[in-house]
């Protein structure tokens, strides 16, 4: 049973630190940290990151040797709770600035990145240039034919004695050199 609830494990601790808060009136904001799924193929790497409420203008994008940095903020909407006299129950979503870096393979094209932005989700595609893309060595496969290959004949007729080759060259034949 204990295995069942076990990958539910944050979400009651989450809920249980939001208490502890509350009880001692020492309210925190959570910081917000966007989830990322990076994906990289032969053709182009892809980043996709959940960043909702976000407008474009609001976050930055940097790519940096092997790193792939994202900036944003998100700002605390409520102003000062105490000010009203409201009292939270619960505020569990992240606000504030955020840093998301990201390694990727090196000698991507920084200028070559295309950057959209909808419904909340932000989606990154870097192209992978030519020069980083793995190259296949075609093998050519043919049979070897007579002319292609050196003839030498000879014939045997005791030490010393010398044959003629094809091209009409004589060369010596049974004697160790």
């Amino acid at each position: 049973m204990t295995l069942l609830f076990e990958r539910f494990g944050p979400l009651f601790e989450l809920s249980r630190e939001m208490e502890r808060l509350l009880a001692s009136g020492d309210m925190a904001v959570r910081s917000f940290v966007p989830p990322a799924d990076v994906m990289v193929t032969d053709d182009d790497v892809t980043v996709v990151m959940d960043v909702p409420g976000f407008k474009a203008s609001d976050i930055d994008v940097e790519l940096l040797d092997d790193v792939l940095t994202v900036r944003g903020e998100r700002a605390y909407p409520y102003g000062d709770a105490t000010q009203d006299g409201r009292t939270w129950q619960r505020l569990e979503r992240g606000f504030g600035k955020f840093e998301r870096s990201l390694r990727v393979p090196k000698g991507l094209d920084p200028d070559a990145i295309e950057a959209s932005l909808s419904d909340g989700v932000l989606t990154l595609r870097i192209p992978i240039p030519d020069t980083r893309k793995p190259h296949r060595i075609e093998i050519a496969a043919g049979e070897a034919t007579a002319d292609a290959q050196p003839m030498i004949e000879s014939s045997a007729a005791g030490e010393g004695s010398t044959a003629e080759t094809p091209a009409g060259e004589r060369e010596l034949v049974g004697a160790a050199a």
